[in-house]
């Protein structure tokens, strides 16, 4: 059986590692080595997509001119492959997925107006450390190792904040993103930290102020996926009696969710997660593949201090989750954040 991962976000390649596996409708349950003849492809989402990546106070960002670094560490820890029943795909015998991600993200607030919102752009670039081990015998994926992902790029419109008497009420971001398969792609490797594919990734963010000292934070994202001309795997595929030329992942939708409450004026402390799910199926050679959808839900502890640097204003945010309802992927049992906002 192979599988192949192209990223995520940037972020969490762990949870990016997108396990599509056909073992269920196709009925494959041997080890890839065992194989004598071509097996049906996988097909997974781009691993280069923000699962978790923000939470708190999401709605804000820079409002005067300048540039903003927002580097996060992120690790995660994944130790089942799930097929599209949830269950343990019965490939692998106990597998081991664990990704470092170094998530490099730059801003820039311009001075440009529109329609009541302050113009910017944000690119973002992460380098992704993948390490696997598996037990024998069972399946195997080949690749690995620490290589540049892909680049995450869009312009973003920040609207001013409406305000009630006491600050701030309701606050919201919108962003055209391209993910652009700039990062490592090898077509003999099954982990690949590059998914070989455009994806066009905008999203809607938003901040509300219910009651004193408490916020609820939301992005909301939808990803659509072109064609990967060149899938990518270590052992020879076919689809149907014939030669796999292109697969597409299934269009999707997520939300990154937060709740949180200061409890002082720069400490917050609160719950954060994220839901994601495949809205249509995957495709190979055109012809769509049921059991392909993906799904995935996140949720766990997190705390955000705030940092005032010179006139400069900083943020640090750490977040961790864990993850259950998985779907046509490998499950992270932990996932560990460090992230931080620094103006220039």
């Amino acid at each position: 059986m192979a599988v192949k991962q192209p990223h995520s976000f940037c972020t969490n390649l762990v949870s990016q590692t997108v396990l599509a596996t056909l073992i269920a409708s196709a009925g494959f349950a041997i080890p890839a080595q065992a194989q004598s003849g071509p097996i049906p492809p996988t097909v997974s989402e781009p691993q280069d997509i923000n699962l978790g990546e923000t939470s708190f106070v999401d709605g804000f960002s820079r409002m005067s001119p300048g540039w903003t670094y927002l580097p996060a560490l992120r690790y995660g820890t994944a130790n089942s492959i799930k097929d599209g029943r949830g269950h343990d795909t019965p490939a692998f015998n106990s597998p081991e997925i664990d990704t470092v991600t170094l998530i490099n993200h730059l801003s820039y607030t311009s001075t440009v107006r529109v329609a009541g919102a302050t113009l910017g752009i944000n690119a973002v670039l992460p380098v992704v450390h993948i390490d696997t081990e598996f037990g024998q015998p069972g399946a195997r994926l080949a690749g690995g190792g620490t290589r540049l992902a892909d680049l995450t790029i869009g312009p973003t419109l920040q609207f001013d904040p409406v305000m009630g008497p006491a600050g701030p009420v309701f606050v919201q971001r919108v962003e055209f993103d391209v993910i652009l398969p700039t990062g490592h792609y090898d077509r003999k490797s099954d982990l690949n930290q590059s998914s070989g594919y455009y994806s066009i990734n905008p999203y809607w963010a938003a901040t509300l102020f219910p009651a004193p000292g408490w916020e609820i934070s939301w992005r909301l994202h939808y990803l659509y996926n072109f064609k990967n001309t060149k899938p990518a795997s270590s052992v020879p595929t076919a689809f149907q009696g014939a030669p796999v030329n292109d697969t597409q992942a299934g269009q999707a939708s997520w939300l990154n969710f937060a709740g949180s409450y200061g409890l002082t004026p720069t400490l917050r402390v609160g719950i954060n997660g994220y839901y994601f799910k495949q809205i249509t199926d995957s495709k190979v050679n055109g012809v769509s593949v049921a059991g392909s959808r993906e799904q995935v839900f996140g949720i766990g502890p997190g705390l955000q201090l705030s940092i005032d640097r010179n006139g400069k204003h900083d943020s640090l945010w750490i977040n961790s989750y864990t993850e259950s309802s998985v779907r046509n992927r490998s499950r992270n049992k932990l996932v560990m954040q460090a992230r931080y906002a620094y103006e220039f």
